[in-house]
């Protein structure tokens, strides 16, 4: 089905088969969950290209025809075999495509002759099916497991650091990877969306924020929440509740057929109106699936349509420079009737 419905794409795109790079998409079309391979997808044939080391594994894995090459012969033969097909137009996912390596690719055609198709490959990708949103789900649930273990390890004298490595033990033991390296950012750290664990040990009165997700056969997850220790401010607490709130305004908004930037302006709305407009400064959301970002992206720019099968996070967040920072993030799929939550874990702020 998904072959098919690539085949269509590149099609209408005005190429005749599609040359597919990236790691992410040749695990999207074939199966193949080994590195450094690619694949040749014509109207009639689904060809491997891989190395020595991973033949086996490509076979094993994939019902593509499997054709071992040098990795620096590798452009030159798969240009051979699409001239052997007939192929004129041929589709790259150019977006992951490095300079160098398109630079091989005009040794063998012309630059017209070469169509960029990854808008159509993220098109589809965005649209999860039964499988994928299995696994997603999947993640999300371990994502809930975890958080109710932290609640239990974290308290004043454990540091940042210490937390990430507990956040990913739980992972491994349980059969998942990290989707990404964990955020974990206590007192002042937390005014840092991104922030990078340090041994900076939680005191009492801290915010501290955990953003992480598991990642279960490729697929990734996310989730984040803010919790307290010991005490906080009444300061604290109202940006809390603001972020919450925000959150839930953009559930409401969420509905397959909504604009991406209306589900964005339902929380931005209420943190601007709220007065903290200029302390959210990152988009409201984004899909997940085999890249931890991907399409579609919540913004106020962003026109995208939400269509029924995407899954999205909604983590709209209040950070102040130096003090302190909110991040409350739930994964959410649309269905046709509405969404549905893939996060369980409560939203009310606990006080560790």
């Amino acid at each position: 089905m998904r072959i098919d419905i690539l085949r269509k794409n590149i099609l209408e795109a005005g190429a005749d088969a599609a040359l597919v790079t990236s790691e992410a998409n040749v695990r999207y079309y074939s199966g193949f969950t080994g590195t450094g391979s690619q694949l040749l997808i014509t109207p009639e044939k689904k060809l491997f290209f891989t190395d020595f080391r991973y033949t086996e594994h490509a076979q094993a894995e994939t019902d593509f025809t499997v054709i071992e090459t040098k990795s620096d012969e590798r452009v030159k033969t798969i240009f051979e075999y699409a001239r052997k097909e007939g192929i004129r137009r041929i589709g790259v996912d150019l977006e992951s495509v490095p300079y160098c390596v398109f630079k091989q690719y005009l040794e063998q055609t012309d630059e017209d002759s070469i169509i960029d198709v990854s808008a159509q490959i993220f098109s589809q990708r965005c649209v999860k099916d039964e499988g994928e949103i299995e696994l997603i789900a999947r993640g999300a649930a371990l994502n809930d497991e975890i958080f109710t273990h932290l609640c239990g390890v974290l308290k004043p004298g454990v540091s940042e650091t210490d937390i990430k490595a507990e956040i990913i033990y739980y992972m491994l033991k349980r059969g998942a990877d990290p989707a990404f390296d964990p955020i974990v950012a206590s007192g002042r750290n937390s005014s840092l969306p991104h922030a990078v664990p340090s041994g900076r040990k939680a005191q009492a009165g801290d915010l501290v924020t955990m953003d992480y997700g598991s990642r279960f056969s490729g697929y990734c997850s996310d989730f984040t929440r803010t919790v307290a220790l010991s005490h906080i401010d009444k300061e604290m607490q109202t940006v809390y509740d603001i972020v919450k709130r925000a959150g839930e305004a953009a559930f409401e908004a969420l509905k397959g057929g909504a604009k991406a930037r209306d589900v964005d302006a339902a929380a931005r709305d209420m943190i601007a109106e709220a007065g903290y407009a200029e302390a959210f400064g990152h988009g409201l959301g984004h899909g997940v699936g085999l890249f931890i970002h991907e399409a579609p992206t919540l913004n106020h720019s962003s026109d995208e349509a939400l269509k029924e099968g995407m899954i999205v996070t909604i983590e709209p967040g209040i950070y102040l420079k130096g003090r302190f920072g909110v991040r409350i993030e739930e994964l959410w799929v649309v269905t046709k009737g509405g969404f549905k939550n893939l996060t369980s874990a409560p939203r009310e702020l606990i006080i560790i």
